[in-house]
């Protein structure tokens, strides 16, 4: 049995022309030239090293197309806007034609209009030009990605964390011996030095929690909410060991943090 879902919380952005792919190349995390089903995560970064953005990413005939949170695709166009002028490419955003679906299962709904990346060996997302399902199970989606640890910046959680802060660095979402990209110097620094402070943490909780909610120990702030689906959250925490921490919400809920395991 297999359930499709639409999850309309997405948007897309399509970089379209001849030097699009050489263009991206320059400010992504990935490796553009070696995208596939299962390769497709990555991110976008200021010169800090904080993401933009972050996504997953598929070739077409017309050139790059990218999955990203829908809060996420102007910021992004703006902020590439200003380094593409000088590349025949160009930045689209095509949330209204293309649809974002969720897979659980196999489906037959793919064709030759549609693009099938992997989630998972049960999860995979379903692009397509035509909307199919419905929202229902939208919800369910959301959460099993906070199970795997899958979070997407939002225009209010941009500019903030490193990738490795989200767990790109486990799940195949930065490569690290491509050539140079915007913000790549403090990226690696972060790898290699260990300079790594904060790391994503995943909860589940009884009463309320939105994405940019603060959290502390005894008073003093320890991390933020980064995802938030049904009563499981995401949070990046100052807790650098896999140890379990305990935090309080701002509505003084008890939590217990769990660091996301390597994959």
């Amino acid at each position: 049995m297999n359930t499709i879902t639409r999850l309309s919380q997405f948007g897309f952005l399509a970089v379209n022309g001849r030097d699009a792919k050489t263009f991206m190349q320059g400010y992504t995390t990935c490796d553009v030239e070696k995208l596939s089903e299962r390769e497709n995560l990555g991110a976008i970064c200021n010169l800090k090293g904080r993401m933009v953005t972050n996504f997953r990413i598929a070739s077409t005939d017309e050139g790059l197309l990218l999955r990203m949170h829908k809060s996420s695709v102007q910021d992004t166009m703006e902020f590439l806007s200003k380094y593409i002028v000088f590349s025949k490419a160009e930045l689209i955003d095509v949330s209204d034609h293309w649809h974002c679906h969720g897979v659980v299962g196999d489906t037959d709904d793919a064709d030759e209009n549609s693009i099938r990346l992997r989630v998972n060996d049960t999860r995979y997302e379903l692009w397509s030009t035509s909307s199919l399902g419905d929202e229902s199970d939208a919800e369910d989606w959301a959460a099993a990605d906070c199970a795997d640890g899958l979070a997407w910046i939002e225009s209010a959680t941009a500019d903030h964390y490193l990738p490795q802060m989200f767990n790109l660095h486990e799940l195949g979402g930065i490569d690290f011996e491509k050539g140079c990209y915007l913000g790549q110097e403090i990226v690696a620094r972060a790898q290699y030095l260990g300079d790594l402070k904060r790391a994503l943490h995943h909860t589940r909780f009884e009463q309320s929690l939105a994405v940019g909610d603060e959290l502390q120990v005894t008073g003093r702030p320890i991390g933020s909410v980064v995802s938030v689906a049904a009563h499981d959250a995401l949070a990046v925490v100052a807790n650098p060991g896999e140890n379990t921490i305990a935090a309080e919400s701002p509505d003084g809920e008890s939590l217990t943090f769990t660091a996301i395991a390597p994959t």
